[in-house]
């Protein structure tokens, strides 16, 4: 009978959501006819001039970002950045920013549930069950166990119980997360980083038991569970809960997740950049058929980049965001103000990156991020994102790029098929004390001992020479013995993980950690 009434619920806030979607679909209209006019607002509200110097981060924006902490009081808190590309940045986030960030995804949450009609409405987030300083847990902080309602749309805010923390302790993130989406049975997925989502699918499949162990003891001694557990149980619980619960504690091999939580119907997920394997990866577990993938709008830790557009079942980007100033230069040109163009002068199948100007600090930030502009809607620009337009090392000169990497891995996975295409690849800087030439080390991140042989080595001579056809530079310092042969290594996404984002971040990497073609400290560095 719960579970009746709760889903009976959903339903009610299901058409509440329904209609919010039609009327902010309405809003963005409206947003959409009037930006010029607010973009020239913007420009003056923030005295945005001709000769404004495009800066990026360093110590100027940092001192920028300071002054306006110092006016926001008591109010200022910073999130940082990863760091996995150097020294972690931070940014100054108020209460009220984190409001408008919160309603900016909301906004866009209900539009696609309004545009794509979504049927049940309810959300699962895939967020980091342990607290860190990242924008992410930032957002999600609770500090007690949210209202009867919001726990029915929104069941992964559950997390931060005290009790469901100790659950994790005890069984591990996956069966924490496997029994909830069990009980309570969402409509909608949702993992800024794909590899999130497709960590946890690996992990049912090859970890079955394990992963099932909190749902088992749950099925068979529930009067071992605080009762504070019970309660939360009894708020998530849906139709059919319980026969799910059962059917996985009683199974010997991973079960599928329409077995599992059969109302999910589509998932959210970044799909910009590098992270192309982890889709791939997640299309075996969720196919194309039965689950729609939903491509989130671009967001860095200083700033909404684009807002999502949807028309139909046409998803675009568009650079909406409130209170933000977006200016653009060409891929080609020089980072001076005489370069900078507006949103409306962007030309349709160029490559631009992205400057920022907005009320916290960021003044003409030149955020590094290069879009395509693959066609106007409405006045605005589509924009996808390609990739980071700094992502470089050079040993002695040689200036090797992501996107030099990311050609090789793609003619990598061309030739040798063992690869495939759902298996990471990166390329990480190595320069050991106790060899006097440098050297890049190739990864292949995967679990040890799984997938088809491959030689190793013989991948790294072939990784060398196709790096030498794509940077001559490369192949120069090759010849001249300014620098060593590439060293393929496999090894498991855990181990990669602890080394390039530290041991800290090992129980909260879901927020934190980026997986990316090229890092731009060494291996021995990395971690420190």
């Amino acid at each position: 009978m719960r579970g009746l009434i709760n889903d009976w619920l959903r339903r009610l806030i299901g058409y509440g959501i329904l209609t919010l979607g039609l009327i902010l679909v309405i809003v963005q209209s409206v947003r959409i006819g009037t930006f010029r006019r607010n973009q020239n607002r913007l420009r003056r509200r923030y005295k945005i001039s001709a000769s404004t110097p495009v800066l990026s981060y360093g110590a100027e924006v940092e001192e920028l970002i300071q002054t306006a902490a110092a006016h926001a009081g008591g109010n200022a808190r910073f999130a940082k950045t990863s760091g996995s590309t150097g020294r972690p940045k931070r940014t100054l986030y108020t209460k009220g920013r984190l409001r408008s960030l919160k309603f900016a995804y909301i906004d866009f949450f209900v539009r696609c549930c309004w545009a794509m009609r979504i049927k049940r409405t309810s959300l699962y987030v895939f967020s980091s069950l342990a607290k860190d300083d990242s924008l992410t847990s930032m957002l999600l902080d609770e500090d007690r166990l949210p209202d009867y309602l919001s726990t029915l749309q929104a069941p992964y805010r559950v997390q931060y119980h005290p009790a469901i923390q100790t659950l994790a302790s005890n069984y591990g993130t996956t069966a924490v997360r496997l029994w909830i989406l069990a009980i309570a049975n969402p409509g909608v997925l949702y993992s800024t980083n794909p590899s999130t989502l497709s960590n946890f699918f690996d992990e049912l499949s090859t970890q079955w038991q394990q992963s099932t162990r909190l749902i088992i003891d749950w099925c068979t001694k529930p009067e071992t569970f605080d009762s504070s557990v019970h309660v939360i149980a009894r708020r998530l619980k849906s139709r059919g809960c319980d026969d799910r619960l059962s059917r996985i504690a009683n199974s010997g091999a991973p079960l599928t997740l329409q077995v599992c939580a059969p109302a999910v119907e589509a998932y959210v997920s970044w799909t910009g950049g590098y992270v192309k394997p982890f889709l791939d990866r997640l299309a075996k577990y969720l196919p194309a058929e039965r689950y729609r993938l939903i491509p989130m709008y671009s967001m860095s830790t200083e700033t909404i980049e684009t807002v999502t557009h949807l028309h139909g079942h046409t998803v675009t980007f568009l650079p909406l965001a409130g209170r933000v100033l977006y200016e653009f230069i060409e891929e080609t040109e020089k980072d001076q103000p005489a370069n900078l163009i507006t949103a409306d002068e962007l030309e349709v199948g160029k490559a631009y990156t992205m400057v920022v100007s907005d009320p916290h600090g960021l003044r003409r930030y030149q955020t590094g991020d290069l879009f395509l502009c693959r066609r106007m809607v409405a006045g605005l620009p589509d924009l996808h994102f390609l990739r980071r337009r700094d992502l470089e090392y050079s040993f002695t000169g040689e200036k090797l790029t992501a996107e030099h990497v990311s050609n090789v891995f793609r003619m990598l996975r061309e030739e040798y098929s063992q690869l495939g295409t759902d298996r990471f690849l990166s390329c990480v800087p190595s320069q050991p004390l106790d060899e006097s030439i440098p050297h890049y080390k190739v990864f292949l991140i995967g679990e040890v001992g799984n997938g088809s042989a491959v030689s190793l080595a013989g991948l790294g001579r072939r990784c060398d020479q196709l790096l030498s056809q794509v940077n001559c530079e490369y192949k120069s310092k090759r010849g001249s013995g300014r620098l060593g042969e590439v060293r393929f290594i496999q090894v498991t996404p855990g181990d990669f993980i602890n080394q390039i984002g530290g041991s800290q971040q090992s129980s909260t990497w879901e927020t934190q950690f980026k997986f990316l073609p090229l890092y731009r400290r060494t291996w021995e560095l990395l971690g420190e």
